[in-house]
């Protein structure tokens, strides 16, 4: 069995209880409830994702990691989000390819699929700068590519692209930060790993509160409608004199 399949195997059940809840629980009528499930299935198989990357991709420095690696981590990632989005997204496979040639392309020239690589310093401030700079390209070129996949299905769809953008950020220089810090204590390597794992949970996190707020905007509030107007005085009537003698 091949690694797709294998995760698909995995995740497809809780994509369909997902499914099944919007049904049973009436979700169109429930805005806030739909949009929690929406945030729980995107963490959860994201993240998931990530660690079953894991099964083909070793982590490392940029060096190590091939343009082949890229392609099947973004596969996979692709593959879990995928699973979610397919009720709220037409041709949502697309998100799988997008996924898959942005991870690819990073490797393939040697800019690094961040996701997967820790820096070779240990120095924390330096980590955080970094973490800061690459995660930032990452997730604005993510985020064109997936702008792309829902432009024309999403309001305001180009909002996506700075939210990627500032998540991954945000989620590489911490867990580059903690994997560091980890390792300066324990000169472990795998101090590394966890930090990512950090890094990972919170890209799952942060990107799905993101996709709420595009897939369930916030209606508008009632203090702007306007307020409700007086009724109109009625006029008096002139009474007309009576012209009969």
């Amino acid at each position: 069995m091949s690694c797709s399949n294998f995760f698909k195997s995995m995740v497809a059940p809780i994509a369909d209880q997902l499914t099944g809840l919007h049904k049973r629980w009436e979700i169109e009528s429930r805005p806030w409830l739909g949009g929690f499930i929406l945030w729980l299935g995107w963490t959860g198989c994201t993240w998931l994702a990530f660690l079953a990357s894991l099964l083909v991709i070793e982590v490392g420095e940029r060096s190590d990691l091939s343009g082949l690696d890229g392609l099947l981590g973004g596969a996979i990632i692709g593959l879990g989000q995928w699973v979610v989005i397919r009720p709220y997204i037409h041709r949502a496979y697309r998100w799988i390819g997008v996924s898959a040639l942005t991870w690819g392309l990073l490797a393939g020239l040697h800019i690094g699929a961040i996701a997967w690589i820790v820096p070779g310093t240990t120095h924390l401030l330096m980590r955080g700068i970094f973490g800061l700079l690459y995660g930032s390209y990452v997730g604005l070129i993510l985020g064109i590519g997936q702008w792309w996949t829902m432009r024309r299905q999403i309001s305001q769809a180009w909002r996506w692209i700075p939210l990627s953008t500032g998540v991954w950020a945000v989620a590489i220089a911490l867990g580059w930060i903690l994997g560091g810090l980890l390792r300066t204590t324990s000169n472990l390597f795998v101090s590394e790993v966890v930090g990512l794992m950090v890094a990972w949970g919170a890209i799952a996190t942060l990107s799905g509160i993101a996709l709420v707020g595009l897939l369930y905007p916030k209606p508008p509030s009632s203090s702007h409608q306007a307020h409700p107007t007086r009724p109109a005085r009625r006029s008096r009537s002139i009474p007309t004199a009576d012209t009969d003698c």
